[in-house]
This record gives C-alpha cells, structure tokens and sequence, in this order.
C-alpha cells in the first residue's frame, strides 16, 4: 500500500513522518535558517500546567548564525490533501478554514511567536508528469485559504510531492516536485505568505526551554541535528528518533505512527 492509499485516520502521521525522512522536504520548512531541532506533534499541555490541550504539530528551533545568535521558533498545523495523477483532488478541506484558523489561533494563544498552516499534498504516482503544480483543482481552496490566513496574520505554505510504486505496489522512493511559474524547480515549498512575527510567550516559552533541555542532553548522537524529537502517548516521554528509520518508540516499542 502506497501513501496515497493509506488510512484516513493515519494518513496525517503518516504523511508528516514520511516529510521528515527525506531532508530536501523539510529542510525547506527552515526558510534558509540552521535548524537546532524539530519537534512533531507535541501537547501543548507537556510541562505547562494543561490548560491548553491541543497538540503542535511541527515545532522548528532556528537560529541565523553567523549574523545572529537569536533563536527562532517557529510552529505549523498540518492538513493533508491528495492529488491524482489526473490532476483532481480529494481530501482538500474546502469549506473548512474556519475550523483550522481556530487551530491557528489557539497555537498563537499558547504564544507560539510564528503560526502557518502547512498543507502538504500527496501526489498520486505519475501526477507529475501530466500535470503541474498547483493544478486548477487546488484553485479554489488555495484562493480561500490565502485570504482568510492572510487576513490574520497566519502564515501559508504548500508542500507537494510524489511517491513512486514499485512491482508491489507498495512505495519505494519520493520525489519533491518543481513548482511552475519559474520558481526555482529545486524549491520544495510555495510560501504564499509569510505569518506575521511576534515575541514568543508563555506557556509556549516551557515547552520550548523542555524541549530544548530534553534535545541538549540526549547524549552525543551521531547527525543529533537529523534527528526529530516526539512524544509517545504510550508511555508519556519524549524520544528523539531518526525519522526516516524508526517508527517504534525506543522505551515502550509501541507505534508511533498510528498513535491516536
């Protein structure tokens, strides 16, 4: 079974884990800064005294050494859609930007200093090569979304990509697609808009300084920087993984991935 394929209850994990196995799809979300670390889908009510009971699901440490030594956080919600290798699409949450802005706002609530919105599109094997991106389909729930964020100061990025099927029919490798327009075919992200920056507040700051903490003293790992740190719900720790090569928790060898 291929990405495109996968359950709908999992296929946001999934999608999200799929991203930080290959470091050309994420380091983009970097925006030319250096990473410290990234955090996948941690509660915000980890440490902070769980008022809020939401999860982030992406958390960026970042910093712009040389030129500065002050770090950058910055968080995103994912959405998840797909696109057919004809070009239409399915999954594409028209109709449902209120709900995400209230997601929105309750990271900016939490003090989260940057908040975007990241829909990440799966492309069905052979989408890329009959159509382009982003296909008419998408027209109207980019133009939605884009004035409704922009209008609140929200951030708005794509991702797209293609992952192809071998003789099983499962998936072995993926691809970053070129965006059209004559952006540079290398990019693997469309920032439509920028969220608009503000200082960063409590509780957001105690879970930063946890994760942080946790980060710094998980020992001297080999590429520590290519690691991701999440949460098991199983056991309630914090792991830091190797994405790309792990799915089970390290302490409790539960799934990580189909985690509820």
């Amino acid at each position: 079974m291929t990405l495109f394929e996968a359950q709908s209850q999992y296929r946001e994990r999934e999608t999200i884990w799929r991203v930080f196995s290959l470091l050309p799809l994420y380091a983009a979300l970097a925006g030319g800064r250096i990473w410290r670390w990234f955090a996948i889908n941690i509660p915000m009510d980890l440490g902070t005294g769980g008022v809020f009971t939401s999860d982030i699901d992406i958390i960026a440490r970042l910093h712009d050494f040389p030129r500065s030594r002050e770090w950058v956080y910055k968080t995103w919600e994912v959405k998840v859609g797909l696109l057919s290798k004809n070009g239409t699409g399915r999954s594409l949450k028209i109709g449902k930007i209120r709900r995400t802005k209230t997601q929105l706002n309750a990271y900016r609530e939490f003090g989260s200093p940057h908040v975007s919105l990241l829909d990440i599109y799966v492309c069905e094997d052979g989408f890329a090569s009959h159509n382009t991106f982003p296909p008419p389909s998408l027209s109207e729930t980019i133009s939605s979304k884009l004035a409704e964020l922009s209008r609140y100061g929200f951030g708005y990025q794509l991702l797209p990509f293609e992952h192809g099927r071998d003789e099983n029919g499962d998936d072995f490798g993926l691809s970053a697609l070129g965006l059209r327009n004559g952006l540079n075919p290398t990019r693997t992200t469309l920032n439509l808009v920028a969220p608009v920056a503000d200082g960063p507040r409590e509780p957001f700051l105690r879970l930063a300084d946890r994760l942080n903490a946790f980060f710094e003293q998980s020992g001297d790992r080999p590429r520590k920087h290519s690691d991701q740190i999440v949460f098991c719900r199983e056991c309630r720790q914090l792991q830091l993984i190797c994405m790309r090569d792990e799915q089970a928790c390290p302490t409790c060898r539960c799934d990580l991935v189909i985690q509820s």
